[in-house]
This record gives structure tokens, sequence and C-alpha cells, in this order.
């Protein structure tokens, strides 16, 4: 990666591309090494931590003796028993790692991730010849190590370092400087539909310049080419470490969290880079627009560049602008689209605006915010570095089979037998198939059984087809007078599991339900479906009336009635999507929010007094968020709480009283007696009985059913672990258990902890 940092490339796009080529391959060395059994894991992690097996053993490392180094380093697998080549340490491989053990496999990968980021800093630092940067480097590379040692996986830079500081360093930021130049100086472009066009064109050349800023690698301050005062030079050296450390290294040691340039740098950064930059966009336009390689689209954009940077290079001179005004607004023509509502919710002579500003605490965000933040998150800029920020890409479970039916890899088909029309050869070839993959998949079901309803007329099958031939599908009947569909049979062959077929398939029986206005799927599911048909939002929680289907849905022994109800405006083919999106959108409101709350409060100094408690009115900053509205928002909860509470402990109450007069429950109706059991609290730590539930019960301390379920789950759990299975307490535990929870379910209230 530092390779970039020693040769400036004019070429942006080739040295972009190296960059992209460089991360990608530390992402798949991650992965790699992610996926390394537990041992080799704890090995690597061993090498760079602290031996905590004695007391005063100085050992910084575990290292491998020279035999072992010379028989297979690569690929070693530490044996417990390996000592520690250290003269300082000598410790056996399994006492030096013991402090590790506790840790699960993600904080093993957390820390390999800082162990990974550390070496290709290591790296950097060798390949480097610039010492500013290897200063940089080295500085990095000492706090992952330390992160490292203390087994921290959370990376913060210390804002006491030198001239460091945190970002942002100033306001406005360069995103905020260039948005308001380019409605400051091509604004009036807005008002006529003919000159449009030349305001959407500048608006593109603004988005290049700030990738520019936010992606290329700026010249270090020794070589600087351009001529500055020792002040400026000072300045510039100052920011190009900040950015260094906050944005260039991170990109490719994501244990570092990384901000975007543009956002955390204002004027002075600006100024500094604005020649390096346009002169760098002019000479690739140059070559390209001689290469051809330009399209004519891009053409008629970037032949406006020259005038652009000219403009820019005026208003950051001047040091007066209003581009560097942090309350420059810029004044929207009335007949925009979409604007005069943004207007409006900003107006300041509009009594009315205010009075419903101040009463409507959570209101939807305008068509224009929503618009501009789906602009910035599909921008190419921001999903690369979005990429590059998350080593380990998180998807939803149907992405891959979403991916195939795009590239027409995989159709989904709903067919049918049928009594008054002969079905085609197809339809029947499908169908066979069908079956075949639900007898062989569902070997406990009979063969006759499965063949009877995947040709029974009344049955419709929903077949994944993939190379013209069923892999998988369910097997369901509609039944539009009750308002839901019993699902027989779903599988997928087992070849084809784990790509997310299974959901998909569902997703698409959801969508075609809803055509149908069929709102509600009941199933029977084995023991081995449980789990799937839990993700895909079924539960053994009925909410239809037993006699709408009682009669009507085909009953099995020793499988449980699970039920799914669907929201007829949710598309569930694309809900992923869209709930990906909905993330996005947010974090981006998150991030321009905390990007916008600059001012910053002195602390609180009135407990030093002597002072127990304050207002919170009397808190610096509370009322410049609009306390009034969210206290009075906060009292209408707590009264609708309280409500709630109320209803809640009836029910509560009426479960407890039937524990209690069951006849397995005098056993828990007291605390256990010191004197019957002496040693009862040495082995229950967390003792409970229906005594003290009761004492709960009435002090309203149970403000939601989960608590009340995990107390009396305690007393379950402590009467299995201090008697043995066979005792007439622990048979009276189970029954006591069932009972309550029948009683629980049957109101509702169970929750699956």
């Amino acid at each position: 990666m530092s390779e970039e940092n020693n040769n400036q490339s004019n070429d942006s796009s080739s040295a972009g591309a190296t960059r992209a080529s460089n991360i990608q391959k530390i992402i798949d060395r991650k992965q790699k090494i992610f996926s390394l059994p537990r041992n080799s894991k704890l090995f690597k992690i061993s090498t760079y931590s602290l031996c905590q097996y004695e007391k005063g053993c100085k050992c910084v490392g575990f290292k491998l003796s020279e035999e072992q180094r010379k028989r297979d380093e690569a690929s070693y697998m530490p044996q417990n028993k390996d000592l520690c080549s250290n003269p300082n340490c000598n410790h056996p491989f399994s006492k030096h790692v013991c402090h590790l053990n506790s840790l699960t496999d993600p904080e093993l990968n957390r820390l390999l991730n800082l162990i990974v980021d550390m070496e290709n800093l290591y790296i950097s630092i060798s390949r480097q010849n610039d010492s500013d940067i290897k200063k940089v480097y080295i500085y990095l590379s000492k706090l992952l190590r330390h992160q490292v040692l203390m087994k921290q996986t959370s990376v913060v830079i210390p804002t006491n370092a030198s001239m460091i500081g945190s970002p942002p360093f100033e306001d406005p930021s360069i995103q905020r400087i260039i948005s308001n130049f380019v409605f400051l100086k091509y604004g009036h472009f807005r008002d006529h539909p003919s000159s449009k066009i030349q305001f959407q064109i500048f608006t593109e050349l603004a988005k290049n310049f700030l990738h520019c800023v936010c992606t290329w690698d700026f010249e270090s301050p020794n070589d600087r080419k351009e001529c500055s005062t020792p002040e400026e030079a000072s300045a510039y050296k100052v920011n190009y470490t900040r950015w260094l450390i906050f944005s260039w290294v991170p990109a490719f040691c994501s244990s570092l969290r990384q901000y975007k340039t543009s956002n955390i740098f204002g004027k002075t950064f600006l100024k500094s880079i604005y020649n390096f930059v346009s002169s760098l966009m002019l000479q690739k336009y140059k070559a390209d627009k001689d290469r051809e390689k330009l399209p004519t689209e891009k053409l008629i954009v970037f032949d406006s560049l020259p005038k652009f940077l000219d403009d820019l290079r005026e208003e950051i001179s001047n040091d007066n602008s209003l581009i560097f005004d942090p309350t420059f607004k810029p004044v929207f023509p009335q007949n925009a689209i979409g604007i005069k509502r943004e207007l409006d919710a900003n107006s300041n002579d509009d009594g009315r605006v205010k009075k419903l500003k101040r009463e409507n605490t959570c209101e939807d965000l305008s068509d224009f915010t929503v618009i501009n933040i789906l602009d910035r998150i599909n921008d190419d800029d921001y999903k690369i570095n979005a990429e590059v920020l998350s080593s380990v890409k998180l998807t939803a479970r149907d992405d891959v089979a979403k991916a195939e039916q795009s590239r027409n890899e995989i159709s989904f088909h709903i067919i049918a037998n049928s009594f008054k029309k002969q079905p085609s050869t197809e339809n029947l070839a499908w169908l066979l198939t069908c079956k075949n993959v639900f007898a062989h998949q569902l070997p406990r079901m009979p063969k006759e059984y499965i063949t009877q309803l995947v040709f029974d007329g009344k049955h419709k099958t929903l077949a994944l087809i993939k190379n013209q031939k069923p892999i998988g599908g369910i097997c369901f009947r509609s039944f539009p007078s009750q308002g839901f569909i019993e699902i027989v049979f779903c599988a997928v062959t087992s070849s084809e599991q784990v790509k997310g077929y299974g959901t998909h398939l569902m997703n698409h029986l959801k969508d075609y339900s809803n055509q149908q206005k069929i709102r509600h799927f009941l199933t029977y599911a084995d023991e081995f479906a449980l789990g799937y048909f839990k993700k895909q939002g079924f539960s053994d929680e009925i909410k239809l009336a037993p006699s709408i289907y009682s009669g009507y849905i085909k009953e099995y022994e020793g499988a449980t009635l699970m039920h799914c109800e669907l929201h007829p405006e949710i598309v569930y083919t694309q809900f992923s999507n869209v709930i990906r999106k909905q993330k996005e959108i947010i974090k981006e409101l998150i991030l321009q929010r905390q990007q916008e709350m600059q001012k910053v409060y002195p602390g609180i100094t009135c407990f030093k007094d002597g002072s127990k408690c304050i207002s919170l009115e009397s808190i610096p900053g509370i009322k410049d968020i609009n306390w009034k509205a969210f206290r009075a928002l906060k009292q209408i909860k707590i009264n609708e709480e309280d409500e709630d509470l109320e209803k809640l402990t009836m029910q509560l109450t009426s479960i407890l009283s039937a524990v209690r007069q069951h006849q397995a429950a005098w056993p828990f109706l007291q605390p256990v007696s010191v004197q019957e059991v002496p040693d009862y609290y040495n082995v229950i730590k967390l003792p409970m009985d229906l005594k003290t539930i009761s004492d709960r019960l009435k002090a309203r301390y149970y403000r939601n059913s989960r608590l009340f379920q995990a107390d009396m789950n305690r007393i379950f759990i402590n009467c299995k672990i201090y008697n043995s299975p066979e005792t007439e307490y622990v048979a009276l535990a189970n029954k006591l258990e069932s009972y309550f929870q029948t009683k629980m379910r049957r109101l509702g209230l169970w929750v699956e902890i």
C-alpha cells in the first residue's frame, strides 16, 4: 500500500485501480485467516500478546523454536505441549494462551483483524522512504500493537497526541464549501428550464472534484512543489498527518475508523491541495480526450471543467467569500420541484410553521431530503468506501438466489395437476421431480402420501427450476374462504442447499399469496424444520381462531403447528433490499447529523459543590434539542405504559395464582430454609420462590412478561441444579414448568428466551 505514497501517478484511475486491488487482497487475506482453525488463530494472536501464565513473565509473544520454523512455518498447527523458545518464558503453548481461551470466535477475529492491519503497517514502514510518513506508520502500528496486548478491539486515536486532534477539524467542511460554491455561482441556472442542464453539468463536476479529493494520494510535505510561507507549510504538514491517520491509512487498515476527507477538512486544507487536484484533473481530462476514452455525454460535462476550476480558484482565493460561511443557505427558485416544501419548513416568517415544528416531534423526512440521500448512497464513491470499511460483508440469506434469478439461471413456476384440463408433459415431469425431491428430503413421510398430495388437483407446487429441472419446491393448498394457505411440503435438494433457495422460495410464495389476497400461512413443522420456518417469520403462537382452520388443515403427530401473517404492502422478494437501503439511509442521516453538531457545551461542575441532583433542563444543550416536546412525548409514553402495566399485572397475578394452587407447587411456595437445607445457598447463588415473585408482583417490579418468565424459570433451574434428576423434586418442577408455560402461551405472554 505504501508504494502509492512514494510514486505519485498522474493517471489517477490507474492508481485508484491499484489501490482497490491491494485493498481487495488485504480483505481476502483476512477472510482466509478468519477461516483458520481455532488453535491456529490462537497461535497467531499469541505471537503478539503477552504471556500471562506466570506473574512476572516478560515474554511479549510466543516464539517457535528454530527446528519448528524450519519444519513447516506456513501451516504450523501448534501442540499444547510445544514450548515457547523465548528464554524469558519457556512456557508450553497451552499455558501461553490460557488467557485467550475465554474469547469467542468473533472476538478472536477482531484481534486478528488488528494483527493483519499491524503487519501491513510494518510492511509499509519498510517500503517507505519519507521520514515523516514513516513516523505516522510507526505511531499507528504501535497503537495497534498496544490494542492487541491489551486484548482491546476498538481503536481510538488519542486526541492529546501531539497536534492530531479529533475530526472534524474545520467548519464548514470541504463538502459544504463546494456545495455552497455551486449554488452561489451557478444557482441562477435553475430558474430557467433552458439553462437547467448547465446547473446539472456543474453539479456533476463538483461531484467529480469531491471524488478526487476523497480518493487521490496527496503530495507529502517533503515532496510538495508548491511554494508557501512557513506558516502554510506547517499547517499543511499537520493536516497531511491528520489525513494519513484518519482518511488514507484506514482504507487498508479497517481496524481504524475511516473518515471521508471532504467531511473532516475545510478551508485551510482545500486551499493547500486545490492546485494539486485541479492540475491533475485537467491533465487526466486532456489525456482521456486525446485518447478518445471519454463517452460523448462525459465529454459534454468535462468540456466545462476549465471554467469550473477557474471559477472555484477565484472563490477560494477570496477569504471573505460566502462559500466559507457556515450559515450560508442557497436561495432556491420558487418553482423548483420539491424545493418549496423545504423553504416552508425553514421559513422564519410564518409563525404557524414554527408552532407546527414544535408540536410535530416525529415527522417524516421530506422528499427532497430522501432524494438527496439516495443520490449520495447510490454514488459509486460511497459504495466503494462502504465496501472498504466492511472487512466482512453481510448479505441477506437470499442474495445468491436473487442474483441467479436476475441472470435467468433459476426460475419459479406454479404448477399443478388438473382434473379438467390435461397438463403439459413438462408440468407433469416437473411435478414428478418435485415429488422425488420431497420424498428424498422428507424420509419420514410415506412416498405414497407425498405422491397423492403432489398430484392432487387441489394442491399446487411452487417449483424452483434450474437447468430445466426442479431442484426444490413448496407444495401447498389454498383455502380462500378461510383466508389461509396450508404449506404441506417444503424442500430443496441437498446438493443445492445453503444458497438461500429456501428463503427465496418462501418469499415468492408470500408474494403469490398477497396477490391472491390471502394473508395467512399455516403449516405443521417437525423438529428439523422449526429453525427454517422461524427464520421465515413463522411462530408457534397461532393468531387465527381454531374454528377457522380446524377440519381444514392436515394434522401430523409429533409436529408443531406454526403460523405466519403477511403484510399486504410488502414485496417479500425485495424485502431484504428495502431493509438494506433503509439502513444505509439511516446511517447517512446519523452521519450528517453528527457532522452538523459542532457546538461543544461546558461540563457539569455543580456536583463538585456538593449537589446530589439537578434538573434535566439545567444540563447545557438539553434545551437545544427541543426538550419540552421530548418531555411531553415521554410523558405520553409513560401514561401508555402505565395502562399496559395494569393489564399485564392482572394477567400475571392470575397466572401466579393458578401456579400456586397446582398440586406440584408445594416445594416452591416459600424460600428454602437454611435450617432444613444448610448447604443450599452455597450451591444456589440466585434463589427464587413463588412468595418472592408474589412480593415483586405487588411492588410492580415486572414491567414486562420477560422478567416474570425469567424469575419463574429460575425456580425450575435452581431445582434441577441442586437435586438429582431422579428425585421427586425434579419431577414436580417439570410438571409445574409445563403447566406454567401452557398458562403463559394461552394469554400470549410467552417469550422465547
